[in-house]
């Protein structure tokens, strides 16, 4: 992986150097994903999905694993990324980029011809000149992906039809991650979306009702078509899948998938040994169980390095409770939280020694970026803790609880999403350490996507456990660290949510140059520059801690013998990232 980013950015230092020529960066000889497999029809692989169930099947307006998950088996994009994050080419066969004289980066992609929606429609350049323009760059859409889109000025780019299966898209600057995040959006049908969108109802388009009704159309390997709430989302074949084997048969293999809805861990665990489920995504605490239990069940078991996630508590800049409100923003209060977490403890305990220390933003398997020097720690240390909370103006009554500087007694309330035991246990372990600083934490563990809903949609939270799923490129969490990035759910922009009052609305220093750093990186060619600037980043978080990093699981994997092909990795997981090509045993 590293080798690769090494080798793409010194394309774009070569571009920036001789602007006006032309980079290709793949044609018609470079093979999809999947063009050398082989394998056999049939079989069903059946998958465990944590939680309640999928919220949405729009893409625009997915926020949760649990629909994400189903949502990416039907929606394509132009490129695609193996289980190591290199480029390929989909449903695009040829990549130019070109540096004009006046500094504007070019991008001009050639579609596949011949390729239908599941519908039968074809698919032309007009369906992806429409969800660039109209959906993910639309002003009345607010999205995820337009903070990943646009430049260092905030200018999105504008995507051009040349002909019938060639487009063009033009950024007013260059852009290092211009080819990754813009042709990597998820089309749209535009002859199902455009009526949504002239309406101005697009965000209330594909919702999970339409699984039953057989309205989804996509170009991905498989298209959803039943949803059983709390049970179960099955998907079949999409019979116009654009992809071919090494011998000429249409990909993929599998008759189809099953998202089986279980809504605690260690209910997945008893589906995968009771052979309810094919892959597993072992927890630690489980792992030497599964692997021992290995060979006499016919599972393939094994571990990686540590994962791209990152784990972590985080704290409302904008609670409602404005005592509250005000310990969350005293950075020594946060640090005094960051010394009172026992991490050793944690990993020893939730995870069986099979974890890291997490101390910043970007995981250590994010290797081109990673910077354990830039990172300050914060070692289990109760006695700092307590320093922490004195220059951070607190102390204690005579019973030993801790108050403010007003005499108020520090209290809150700490959620994560109900049946992930390694969150639930971290909350558990840190509650028990913060009493012994005279702070009572009331731990209140909920439904995920009503945790989520919180978070994004009403700011009625304190304290929350949770994790996001990270990426090799830091830049793909913009929408986290940008002031106006549509998940910095801790200190959103009254701009951008308006449960948040103007009048109660603080930026920091040292949050506003987080907000540069993801702003201005992406006009830096240079890959050093690129690197230190990320480093300055993961300096400022884990001096500053707004999100108080836990622990991480180490990436483990279990799945069934009967299947076939699969490779798992830590970015591309044990099947997600080839399902096209895995089969299974009858």
């Amino acid at each position: 992986m590293k080798k690769f980013l090494v080798v793409v950015f010194a394309v774009l230092i070569f571009v920036s150097v001789f602007a006006a020529e032309k980079y290709v960066y793949f044609d018609e000889n470079t093979p999809y994903l999947g063009a050398n497999a082989t394998g056999k029809y049939g079989g069903t692989l059946i998958i465990p999905s944590l939680g309640s169930g999928p919220k949405t099947m729009n893409a625009v307006v997915a926020q949760e694993t649990s629909s994400t998950d189903v949502i990416d088996r039907f929606m394509e994009t132009l490129i695609q990324l193996d289980n190591y994050a290199r480029m390929h080419p989909a449903l695009a066969k040829k990549c130019e980029l070109e540096v004009t004289d006046d500094e504007k980066m070019i991008i001009t992609l050639w579609l596949r011809e011949g390729v239908r929606w599941s519908d039968g429609t074809p698919f032309t350049a007009d369906d992806f000149v429409f969800s660039m323009n109209e959906i993910y760059c639309n002003p009345d859409i607010p999205n995820d992906m337009a903070d990943l889109l646009e430049d260092s000025q905030g200018r999105l780019p504008v995507a051009e039809k040349v002909d019938d299966y060639t487009v063009r898209i033009v950024y007013q600057e260059p852009y290092r991650l211009a080819v990754r995040y813009a042709a990597g959006i998820q089309i749209f049908p535009k002859h199902i979306a455009e009526p949504w969108v002239k309406e101005g109802k697009f965000k209330e388009m594909w919702t999970v009702e339409s699984i039953n009704k057989r309205e989804l159309v996509g170009l991905g390997p498989y298209i959803p078509v039943e949803y059983v709430p709390d049970q179960y989302v099955r998907l079949e074949r999409n019979p116009y899948y654009f992809k071919k084997d090494a011998n000429g048969q249409q990909l993929p293999y599998l008759d189809g998938l099953v998202f089986k809805i279980i809504p605690d861990l260690n209910a997945i665990r008893l589906a995968f040994e009771n052979g309810e489920v094919d892959v597993y995504g072992v927890t630690a605490q489980f792992y030497p169980d599964i692997k021992n239990k290995a060979k006499e069940k016919g599972w393939i078991v094994g571990t990686g390095g540590p994962t791209f996630g990152t784990t972590f508590l985080t704290l409302n800049f904008n609670c409602p409770d404005p005592v509250k409100r005000k310990w969350f923003r005293n950075e020594f209060f946060r640090k005094a939280i960051a010394y009172s977490m026992d991490k050793d403890a944690m990993i020893d305990t939730l995870m069986a020694g099979l974890g890291t220390a997490q101390w910043g933003p970007i995981s250590a398997a994010a290797a081109a970026y990673y910077n354990d020097d830039a990172l300050r720690k914060y070692p289990y240390d109760l006695d700092y803790a307590r320093m922490m909370l004195q220059m951070g103006g607190f102390s204690w009554d005579k019973d030993g609880n801790l108050i403010d500087e007003d005499g108020n007694k520090v209290e809150f309330i700490l959620m994560t999403n109900a049946g992930n035991t390694t969150r639930e246990g971290v909350c558990n372990i840190l509650r028990d350490e913060l009493s012994k600083l005279g702070i009572k934490v009331t731990f209140s563990p909920i439904d995920f996507n009503t945790l989520v809903q919180k978070l994004v949609s009403t700011g009625d939270w304190e304290a929350i456990v949770i994790g996001l799923t990270g990426s090799d490129e830091p830049q793909g969490g913009a929408n986290v660290w940008k002031l106006d990035g549509a998940l910095h759910f801790w200190n959103y922009s009254p701009e951008v949510k308006d449960f948040v009052s103007p009048d109660i609305y603080e930026v920091p220093e040292w949050e506003a140059e987080i907000d540069r750093i993801f702003t201005e990186n992406v006009r830096i060619l240079d890959q050093q520059k690129v690197y230190e600037m990320f480093s300055r980043y993961q300096e400022l978080v884990s001096e500053h801690l707004p999100l108080i990093y836990t622990i991480q699981q180490l990436y483990l994997y279990a799945y069934t013998d009967k299947l076939h092909n699969a490779e798992p990795t830590a970015f591309g997981g044990i099947w997600a990232w080839n399902e096209e090509w895995i089969w299974k045993e009858q």
